[in-house]
């Protein structure tokens, strides 16, 4: 190695050592150890130097060394590479072993240091170990040094070795103590006997005490709750055996200043390096505002099933309050609601635990006047429209029952408006004895509950409006029913009237008929065959006096006769009450032959499709129709043809009777005669269709539609 420094006095300057040593001994070329070595040497001597190398060769080592004999020479070398041992005379002219060693101290280099001197004696030996070096070798007795080093170089690594699982440790414990700060969650360990052995700063501030408070303590800890002792207890016992639940176990702890706190507990056994259990180690999660979220949503969803199922607020006020007192972990709770018509807040129902003397106290103590708007919390609460929570009652000067709710030990207060849109119907109010925190969620929980309540109230309002419009229709129905019953009852007693009436116009009709005949066939027919007779014998004695007036007396005698056989069959049709026939095709063809005989017109009838046997009734008026339409077509209308048509269709029977004489007049106008309006009242007394028109300057046209129906004769 080149030389580090050159002394500027007369001795002579530093030595490469770097050139070949002489051969090894044989022993040491047998162990076959070349260990490379970097050796700073603090030495004045060049002579010494080689001999200090040639020493280090025959222990086994390929030594790399540098000279130097000044401070200055020293620190370079330290700055210009780094090095495994230095070995350091102890008395130089410009420098000494105990100076090198300071000056590597200051350097904070943990090298073996290593004293080589011809001189020193043992308190100087002991001095420089005292000093920091880690042996002394006599130049008399060379043979130590490479012993010297190889144990020095094992002890080095050890102190590296050493020093770096020290630094490894910090680091682990710095990295621990940050990570255990920054985790919100707390952290608590305990030993076998169940002795707090540690906490983190966030398990501290989650229960209120100081890590000297809680470490070193028993069960049962300050944070604790005393009605849960029992609970804890058996839960961690349970962990203990192995039975706790994966998910972790949800307890309840106690902060110092006496709030409860819910908390999941994630608990792991410690083992030690044989794999026995040492003690447990806890996550400690506070999950307060996920269990009073919980219960808040299942206090929402109760008190929506008590409105769907209750009738009135009135039954269900109970309910609400017991479930939003436990829920909301309140002391008294009281619904207080207008009177129809008033303009103050009346107490309707408080609920508390019967078992609270205080409770019983406050509530019978209310004010008994009640609230008007702007006075007292339901007043205020009236008057805002929103809800309130008063953290602490002391604090509140203008509250009315702020003494009496000191006196029973009410801190907190909370109420909430019952309204809907801009309609005001009460409040519930609730009374504690902890100290509430007004956060946001409890405000909109319970402005929200306030508004179902009172969409509640208001839709039982429109169901109960609803519900007596509905009775009130119902009565007018019922009333409106009867008048038309009544209507309905006279109607049909009416319309039996104008059928018997009807009924009775027809048989008066038929009887006058028959009447008119007998007494054209008893009377008129009776005289008429007198008078032929007499005609008769006056042509006889005319025709023996040869008179020419005896023709005109025969043919006098023959239009007597046609009258009589004339008279006599109107006389017989008009008699005629009942027919022959049972079918309606054979009456309608006898009519037309006998208006074919009698009146000597074309008449005659025409049948399409089945006609279906018929009851009697309806056979009967269907031919008495006909019969007054063809009467009428001859006698009023002149008529020379007649067609009776008869047409049926599946449910539906059709007559018509068409004439080429003068045109009827129709059902609706005011000159329609006896016989029309018979017409008409036979149509309906068997629910057929009548209708009477003209065809254009000649003709008529009586058409009626019946419905077969219960007619047909089945």
């Amino acid at each position: 190695m080149d030389t580090i420094e050159k002394s500027p006095a007369p001795p002579a300057p530093d030595v490469n050592l770097d050139r070949p040593a002489p051969r090894r001994t044989g022993a040491a070329r047998a162990e076959g150890r070349t260990r490379p070595l970097e050796v700073l040497m603090v030495e004045d001597s060049e002579n010494d130097a080689m001999l200090l190398r040639i020493e280090l060769e025959r222990a086994g080592y390929r030594p790399h060394c540098a000279r130097v004999e000044t401070p200055a020479a020293m620190i370079d070398a330290f700055q210009r590479q780094p090095w495994d041992v230095v070995i350091a005379d102890y008395v130089m002219p410009r420098f000494n072993g105990l100076a090198a060693l300071a000056l590597t101290r200051q350097r904070g280099l943990d090298l073996p240091f290593i004293i080589v001197s011809g001189h020193i004696t043992d308190d100087t030996a002991v001095a420089a170990m005292k000093a920091g070096a880690h042996d002394y070798v006599m130049k008399d007795n060379l043979a130590r040094l490479g012993p010297a080093v190889e144990r020095e170089l094992r002890e080095a690594e050890v102190r590296r070795e050493r020093r770096r699982a020290e630094e490894k440790l910090k680091a682990e414990s710095a990295f621990r103590q940050a990570v255990e700060r920054s985790v919100p969650s707390g952290i608590t360990a305990v030993d076998l006997e169940g002795r707090q052995t540690y906490v983190n700063p966030a398990f501290c501030k989650l229960v209120g005490w100081t890590e000297e408070e809680l470490v070193g303590a028993r069960p049962p800890f300050k944070y604790w709750p005393p009605e849960d002792l029992e609970a804890i207890g058996n839960a961690l016992a349970g962990v203990a055996e192995g039975n706790g639940p994966p998910g972790g176990i949800e307890l309840r702890f106690r902060h110092r200043n006496n709030r409860r706190i819910d908390v999941l507990l994630q608990i792991t056994p410690l083992t030690d390096s044989f794999g026995n259990v040492s003690g447990w180690v806890s996550s400690v999660s506070d999950i307060t505002e996920r269990k009073r979220a919980e219960v808040r949503l299942a206090a929402e969803h109760a008190i929506t099933r008590i409105l769907t199922n209750a009738p009135s607020l009135p039954e269900a006020a109970p309910s609400i309050l017991r479930v939003l007192r436990e829920s909301l972990d309140m002391t008294l709770g009281t619904l207080w609601m207008m009177g129809r018509g008033e303009q103050t807040l009346r107490a309707v129902i408080s609920e508390y635990d019967n078992s609270l003397a205080k409770a019983r106290e406050f509530a019978d103590e209310r004010q008994p006047a009640g609230f008007t708007i702007g006075c007292g919390l339901p007043g205020q609460i009236w008057r805002e429209r929103r809800p309130l929570c008063l953290r602490d009652l002391a604090e509140e000067p203008g509250l009315v029952r702020r003494e009496l709710a000191a006196r029973v030990g009410f801190v907190s207060a909370l109420a909430l408006p019952i309204q809907s849109a801009d309609e005001f119907f009460g409040v519930l109010e609730f009374f504690s004895e902890r100290r509430l925190e007004p956060v946001p969620v409890l405000l909109n929980m319970m402005a929200a509950i306030g508004s179902e309540i009172g969409q509640f109230i208001h839709r039982r309002a429109a169901e109960e409006a609803l519900r007596r419009a509905h009775d009130e229709l119902e009565i007018r129905v019922q009333q409106r029913t009867a008048d038309l019953q009544l209507a309905h009852t006279r109607l049909k007693a009416a319309v039996a009237e104008r059928q018997r009436l009807e009924h009775e116009l027809l048989e008066i009709t038929d009887k006058e008929r028959r009447r008119i005949g007998l007494e054209l066939h008893d009377e008129l027919g009776q005289t008429l065959s007198g008078v032929a007779l007499m005609t008769k014998g006056l042509e006889l004695r005319l025709a023996k006096q040869h008179e020419d007036a005896a023709e005109d007396a025969a043919k006098i005698h023959s239009l007597v006769e046609q009258t009589i056989t004339r008279t006599r069959g109107v006389a017989q049709d008009l008699a005629t009450l009942e027919l022959r026939e049972t079918d309606l095709p054979s009456a309608l063809a006898n009519l037309a032959g006998r208006a074919r005989e009698l009146f000597g017109i074309s008449c005659r009838l025409k049948s399409t499709g089945s006609i279906p046997p018929m009851d009697t009734n309806a056979v009967a008026q269907l031919y008495k129709i006909a019969r007054e339409a063809v009467t009428n077509a001859i006698k009023h209308g002149n008529a020379k043809r007649v067609t009776i048509e008869l047409t049926s269709v599946p449910d539906r029977i059709t007559m018509r009777i068409q004439n080429d004489g003068l045109p009827f007049p129709d059902l609706e106008s005011g000159l329609t005669g006896m016989g029309l309006r018979i017409m008409h009242y036979r149509a309906h007394l068997i629910g057929a269709e009548l209708q009477v028109k003209g065809l254009g300057g000649h003709g008529t046209l009586v058409a009626c539609s019946m419905p077969l129906g219960s007619h047909l004769n089945i």
